[in-house]
């Protein structure tokens, strides 16, 4: 069976593309799913979740690292294959901690039990080994970095050893573990500076890498030479940015790009419990998105940098949090739920039980009380 584009310099590109945007979309996607559940994260189960989403980044990291960028002489003295290089006491020591975080995260964070948690953490380290082993899934020419039985080994040993951990060590801590899993609550304060930047940052890796990957499979499939497509890669990042930034917030109902939409954020109207006007939103992104998104693929990322510092300076002093692309549109960014009234999936809502409903519905409707003679 052959290699993905070859195995060569065009497979290698479409790695140190793809990869990282496979990462920003996974980081996405997770995040969407547990503001939909829990709302805002809050607290030590927030701080929790967030070591989740970082433990998940560090194990994809660990199973490419170093992601060469040349082919170039990258298996002289590897061997074939499937066996790359030897293991090292710091390829040993990194696997058996990030595993041992799988482990108390199972059960500190997502209350998974022990054979539960050893499937989760076996199957972790199979994939880490078989991405090693088969150098990027076989897009590069062979294994460069350690893969062998014993990085499965250490990573049911690092799992068992942290759910332990989490299992006998945390309830004997002074005054008591935190309850580490979250309780849904209503997400209706204004967001926090930092939830903002995060969808920021997202769409950014969303745009950066999406190009990039466009323009690696461009040049994989001949579609574009290498040499001639110099501003393949700038076309592509400019036309991401206009698909997430200017159209998909108008058909949005949060008016939202993806990155801010990941994190359950929206914008409205100053003033109003109500989406933001599309002509606003239109007028926000040419003030903010667009010069950043034209900055970046001219390579002037200071420049980029410098914008968003302009529409943040207003954001960091004024109680409402808004940039000065907001106060001129006459935009607010607030979370969707305080929009359209959502509330989150596990949020524990009271109902009536059953008998008790049964019996008030078989009695009819409530007669007054008799007053007395």
């Amino acid at each position: 069976m052959g290699r993905p584009f070859g195995g060569g310099q065009a497979a290698v590109e479409v790695a140190l593309a793809v990869v990282p945007l496979l990462v920003v979309a996974g980081a996405a996607l997770y995040l969407r799913g547990q503001h939909r559940r829990y709302g805002r994260p809050h607290g030590l189960p927030g701080r929790l979740t967030t070591a989740a989403l970082v433990t998940g980044v560090a194990l994809a990291a660990y199973a490419v690292w170093p992601l060469p960028a040349s082919a170039d002489g990258l298996c002289t003295g590897n061997g074939s294959a499937g066996s790359g290089p030897p293991h090292t006491a710091w390829d040993a020591a990194l696997a058996l901690g990030l595993f041992t975080a799988v482990g108390l995260l199972a059960r500190h964070r997502f209350r998974r039990g022990a054979v539960e948690t050893l499937v989760i953490g076996a199957a972790l380290a199979a994939s880490v080994a078989a991405v090693r082993a088969t150098g990027v899934l076989g897009l590069y020419p062979c294994a460069y970095a350690p893969a062998s039985a014993l990085l499965v080994a250490l990573g049911v040993v690092g799992t068992l050893a942290g759910w332990t951990a989490a299992r006998r060590l945390l309830p004997l801590w002074p005054g008591g573990p935190a309850r580490g899993w979250p309780a849904a609550v209503p997400d209706r304060v204004d967001p926090a500076l930092d939830r903002r930047m995060t969808g920021a940052l997202i769409d950014l890796g969303l745009w950066w890498f999406g190009a990039s990957a466009v323009t690696a499979l461009l040049h994989a499939y001949g579609v574009v030479l290498p040499l001639a497509g110099g501003r393949t890669g700038e076309v592509a990042l400019l036309g991401l940015a206009l698909v997430c930034a200017v159209l998909l917030p108008q058909l949005r109902s949060d008016r939202a790009t993806p990155g801010p939409a990941a994190v359950g954020l929206a914008l409205g109207e100053r003033g109003s419990p109500r989406p933001a006007s599309r002509w606003r939103v239109l007028l926000r992104t040419l003030l903010l998105q667009a010069p950043v998104a034209v900055l970046v693929a001219l390579g002037l990322p200071w420049a980029a940098l410098a914008v968003a510092a302009l529409h943040a300076c207003t954001a960091l002093v004024r109680p409402d949090r808004a940039g000065l692309a907001d106060l001129v549109c006459g935009v607010r960014v607030r979370t969707r739920s305080s929009l359209d009234g959502g509330l989150p999936s596990q949020l524990v809502r009271y109902s009536e039980p059953r008998a008790q409903a049964r019996a008030g519905a078989s009695a009819g409707p409530a007669r007054p009380p008799r007053e007395p003679v």
